[in-house]
């Protein structure tokens, strides 16, 4: 089997191509930096550079498919924010190949802060829109279109609230979820806690399992017929009721507390049991320099004994991402997503 991801600038798009890899795939990878994380890994087969997903969205969304159609790609599966702009053209896609995503009419609810609170219901922390949030409350407030918390703030109204929304302030302990999904069914379901943190982004994972959010995770996946990779943030609040927060339909740090027991191959095909088998994990240099109370508790996500390139690799991804941030005077996580980030469909 030939399957194609995108997004391989990211660590968990490294950590899917590898697991792939090591039971049998060949692995095709596509990104638009030039020096993506995955560039250096051997898990790849083949790498392309491909278009700006954001700027470029025609000429990425024809890149990607002949690509696959070229190197006889049997599924694509994309696992950053440009699979808002593969999902736009799902039909013109998947008429060709397999995507494994739903279409955008699906997913922009889910990545839309605000219509994925009104999805969520009593499940959610009660939400408004900016124009309506009382003023007697203490609110979460963030873009409604927006990631890795980078613009959240907490108390503090922001000074233009044009495309922001506000949600009731929950004390608590957070968590957060992945599960790959198949037509409303969950293949499988991992949740962790970040004991380390760059920034608002999780750096290092430990597994957790908590019934009431897999019940949730499992009747909301079943009830929209999901397929793909379905994340959510959750905060379990002093009394111990669980709320879900955000949703992310895209591939997360999820990803690296699974363990590699779990066959990929073997999710993409039956459901396996929950809750999985889950390790540990954590990106070393970002937990060294957040908490090293943290850093070597467990296993770095980049560096591994059949494929060392991206321990030494990602040093030319970091400094293309530096440049990036610099010469748009971004921080380095909105760097991350700035060619490629989806903002709605009013968004630029």
């Amino acid at each position: 089997m030939t399957i194609l991801l995108t997004g391989t600038r990211a660590p968990a798009t490294l950590d899917l191509a590898r697991r792939l890899w090591r039971e049998g795939c060949r692995v095709v990878g596509v990104d638009s930096m030039r020096w993506p994380l995955g560039r250096a890994s051997r898990a790849f087969a083949v790498h392309h550079r491909v278009p700006s997903p954001r700027f470029e969205s025609g000429a990425f969304v024809a890149a990607v498919l002949e690509i696959a159609m070229r190197e006889k790609v049997s599924l694509i599966w994309p696992t950053c924010e440009e699979i808002f702009h593969l999902a736009a053209a799902h039909g013109r896609i998947s008429a060709e190949v397999t995507l494994f995503c739903d279409p955008l009419v699906a997913l922009d609810p889910l990545h839309d802060k605000l219509a994925f609170a009104r999805l969520a219901g009593d499940h959610a922390p009660e939400s408004w829109s900016a124009e309506q949030a009382p003023d007697d409350e203490k609110l979460v407030w963030k873009p409604r279109y927006s990631r890795f918390g980078t613009s959240t703030r907490i108390g503090s109204h922001p000074p233009d609230t044009r495309g922001w929304m506000a949600q009731r302030f929950i004390a608590g302990v957070e968590f957060s979820s992945l599960a790959l999904c198949r037509e409303g069914e969950v293949r499988t379901l991992t949740f962790y806690q970040c004991p380390a943190r760059a920034g608002r982004a999780g750096c290092a994972f430990e597994p957790v399992w908590d019934d009431a959010a897999a019940a949730f995770v499992l009747a909301f996946a079943r009830a929209r017929g999901v397929t793909g990779s379905l994340a959510f943030d959750f905060i379990r609040d002093p009394s111990g009721r669980v709320w879900v927060i955000e949703c992310n339909p895209r591939l997360t740090s999820g990803i690296h507390v699974l363990d590699p027991s779990v066959r990929l191959t073997e999710l993409l095909r039956e459901a396996a049991p929950l809750p999985p088998p889950m390790v540990a994990a954590q990106l070393k240099w970002p937990t060294w320099f957040s908490d090293r109370r943290v850093a070597g508790r467990s296993p770095d996500v980049i560096s591994a004994s059949d494929d060392p390139a991206p321990r030494w690799g990602q040093v030319a991804g970091f400094t293309e991402l530096a440049a990036i941030a610099l010469r748009h005077s971004l921080s380095l996580a909105a760097a991350s997503t700035h060619d490629l980030e989806y903002n709605g469909p009013d968004g630029d």
